[in-house]
């Protein structure tokens, strides 16, 4: 069954954002223009500017791409393993840290990347409330009654050890684990 006008113009809009992210990863925020961007997409430069009028548009659909990507990594992630252990726990989000260093290191640099070009914006900080509201809805979900500040602790203790490991270049899965369940033991405890 041929697709719907819909349907086609939300794949190219995929494709925009898929496209950027590489981009941003590549090459840095500078490199987003809508002729780069559509060349790197496949699709016509009248098509970047049909869908997102500005680079900005372009950048903040991006993060907001980044922001879904990794919420929905999380949700999987509660789905599998379902009520709170701390070592499961600890193990899975190990995991997807050292995903977010190996095979998604692109979408991880881009993440970073749009976040602090993007830092203070009006369509960024809506994207970082339902970020956030996402995360605490999961954390909720799995911790029950652990108060906002824990699951907020949490993220950044995450965010913290990923950023650290991108920056450095060390990636250490042992020393990467320990510090996962240490954090979850202490914040949890």
């Amino acid at each position: 069954m041929p697709a719907t006008r819909a349907e086609a113009s939300q794949r190219v809009r995929d494709s925009i954002v898929e496209a950027t992210v590489r981009i941003v990863a590549r090459e840095g925020v500078a490199a987003v223009t809508h002729r780069g961007v559509a060349a790197e997409a496949g699709v016509s430069l009248s098509s970047t500017t049909w869908h997102y009028a500005t680079k900005g548009d372009i950048l903040e659909a991006a993060l907001h791409w980044c922001a879904d990507h990794e919420v929905s990594r999380i949700a999987a992630i509660a789905d599998r393993v379902g009520t709170f252990d701390v070592t499961a726990w600890a193990d899975e989000l190990t995991d997807w840290l050292l995903e977010q260093l190996g095979p998604e290191r692109e979408a991880t640099i881009a993440l970073y990347r749009l976040q602090a070009e993007l830092l203070g914006s009006p369509g960024a900080l809506a994207v970082h409330r339902q970020w956030g509201r996402g995360l605490r809805a999961l954390g909720d979900q799995v911790l029950g009654g652990a108060s906002e500040v824990d699951v907020r602790l949490i993220i950044s203790a995450l965010d913290g050890l990923r950023m650290s490991a991108l920056a450095s270049g060390e990636v250490e899965p042992d020393r990467l684990r320990t510090a996962v369940r240490r954090q979850l033991q202490a914040l949890l405890a």
